[in-house]
């Protein structure tokens, strides 16, 4: 008997379970593809755009008089330099909408940088939601959650009233974590053809 095809589909199986069992990345955005960063009201990019209303937002970094944390290329600043008394400061919104499920949240987020007092950034996608308040000098940091939602689209919002000082933001990526069912059953699949393939050697064996 020709266990090619029995082989190449325990490989299949085996790949398959792989590739589900490791997180998909659906969104990424590092806002570098926007060019030098220097206090410009930022209108958003492929990923984000500010939430209209309320919403302020800048982009600074590399190649701007505000580059506060050098090599990070450029990054936003959530309470942007064309609101004043808002409430809340800034917000973006991911343009895509993401289904119900699990899913790991990472990014860096940093201080105001400018001797502020303590900015809060608030986290939304569907019914999770969290909290992040930070002291002027704190630099950039990575921030990371896994959680279950409802789903929806990703929402950063920096509380008010504005000062036009807020927290900074990078390197954001959401990535969707496979349910434990999926995993259950790729499982199964790969056991059960695991048992073909020793079926058939006896098979083979007793012939």
């Amino acid at each position: 008997m020709n266990f090619k095809p029995i082989a190449a589909a325990a490989l299949l199986a085996v790949a398959a379970w792989g590739s589900s069992a490791s997180a998909t990345v659906v969104l990424y955005d590092n806002f570098d593809g926007e060019g030098p960063g220097d206090d410009l009201v930022w209108n958003g990019d492929s990923v984000f755009v500010p939430t209209s209303p309320p919403s302020s937002v800048d982009l600074i970094g590399v190649g701007g008089s505000y580059d506060f944390l050098p090599g990070n290329g450029s990054y936003l600043d959530l309470d942007g330099s064309s609101g004043s008394g808002l409430n809340p400061a800034g917000e973006i919104t991911s343009i895509s909408s993401f289904g119900a499920g699990t899913y790991t949240l990472t990014f860096l987020l940093a201080g105001n940088q400018r001797g502020a007092a303590n900015q809060t950034t608030k986290i939304t996608l569907g019914d999770w939601t969290t909290s992040i308040n930070l002291a002027s000098g704190a630099g950039f940091a990575a921030q990371a959650f896994t959680f279950t939602t409802t789903g929806g689209s990703l929402v950063f919002t920096e509380m008010g009233p504005s000062n036009q000082q807020g927290n900074l933001l990078d390197e954001v990526k959401l990535s969707a974590v496979p349910e434990p069912t999926t995993w259950a059953m790729m499982i199964v699949g790969f056991g059960l053809t695991g048992s073909m393939v020793r079926s058939a050697r006896r098979k083979q064996a007793f012939a």
